[in-house]
C-alpha cells in the first residue's frame, strides 16, 4: 500500500469505497487486529468509471513473521481489458512476487488481443524477468499454489512476472518491475472501448465467471483464511 502511494499510481482516478459485493459487507474487512493478525483489505469503485468492476488493495500482517500485499483490478464484462492481479508477500529471507495480466480470452484463439494488450508488455516482460530470483525453481502463485493444477496455468498470461527474491536490490527491482506493469494496464485502461460483438462478449463473460468460481473452488489458501477470519470473511476476501 505505501508503494502504491508513494508511486501516485492511482491519482487520476477517485476512488470510491466498495461498502458492498455480491450482497456482502465489505466494511468488516476494511481493517482487522487479532494477536495473530492485522491488517486490511479495501475494495473501491472508481467515480465516472464503467470500466472497472473493483480494485482490491489487501495487507495482511501475520504474527510479525510475514506480510502478504494484493493488488486486484477486475473488469465489467462490457471491455475485455485483462483482469491485473500483483501479489508481493514479504518474509524476512526473501519476497515472492506474482504480476500478471490475467487475459479475458484464450490468446491462441484470439491473436489480436495478444498484440492489443500485450505487445506493450513484452519489453517489459525480457528487461525484468532477468531479476535475480525470478528464473529459479519454487516460483510463487504458479507452482506454489497451482502447479499441479493445468487450468490455473491457462488463466495466467505468458507475460508473468513470477518468483522468490532475495537479494536487496533484487527486492527494489520487482518493486519497479510491477509499477511498471501497473501503468500499462492503465494506459489501456484510459483508452479501452466496450466490446460490440455479442458472441466475443458472451465469450468473455463465461471466462471470468468459469475462472472465479475455479479459484474460488480449489484455492489452497482458503482453508488458512477460514482458521483466521471464519467462514464468511474468508469467503468475502476470496471473493474481492
Amino acid at each position: 500500500f505505501r508503494s502504491v502511494e508513494k508511486h501516485k499510481i492511482f491519482e487520476d482516478m477517485e476512488l470510491v469505497p466498495l461498502e458492498t459485493y455480491e450482497g456482502m459487507d465489505t466494511r468488516v474487512i476494511w481493517e482487522f487486529k487479532t494477536p495473530m493478525i492485522e491488517g486490511f483489505y479495501k475494495p473501491f469503485l472508481v467515480r465516472g468509471d464503467d470500466k472497472i468492476e473493483k480494485l482490491l488493495i489487501g495487507e495482511l500482517h501475520y504474527m510479525k513473521r510475514a506480510i502478504y500485499c494484493s493488488l486486484a483490478v477486475t473488469v465489467n464484462d462490457a471491455y475485455d481489458l485483462p483482469l491485473l492481479t500483483c501479489e508481493y508477500d514479504q518474509t524476512a529471507p526473501r519476497i515472492t512476487v506474482t504480476v500478471d495480466f490475467m487475459p479475458a480470452v484464450d490468446m491462441s484463439v484470439h491473436q489480436e488481443y495478444r498484440e492489443k494488450y500485450y505487445s506493450a508488455l513484452a519489453g517489459l516482460w525480457r528487461q525484468y524477468r532477468t531479476i535475480e530470483g525470478l528464473t529459479k525453481d519454487g516460483r510463487c502463485l504458479l507452482q506454489r499454489r497451482y502447479g499441479h493444477a493445468p487450468w490455473a496455468r491457462e488463466t495466467l498470461s505468458c507475460y508473468l512476472l513470477d518468483g522468490k527474491v532475495e537479494e536487496e536490490e533484487a527486492r527494489d527491482q520487482v518493486i519497479e518491475a510491477a509499477v511498471a506493469y501497473i501503468r500499462v494496464w492503465l494506459d489501456h485502461w484510459r483508452k479501452a472501448e466496450p466490446v460490440e460483438d455479442p458472441v466475443y462478449k458472451q465469450e468473455i463473460a463465461k471466462r471470468r465467471k468459469t475462472i472465479k468460481e475455479y479459484y474460488l473452488a480449489h484455492s489452497p489458501g482458503g482453508e488458512m483464511l477460514k482458521k483466521l477470519f471464519g467462514k464468511e470473511k474468508s469467503h468475502l476476501i476470496e471473493s474481492l
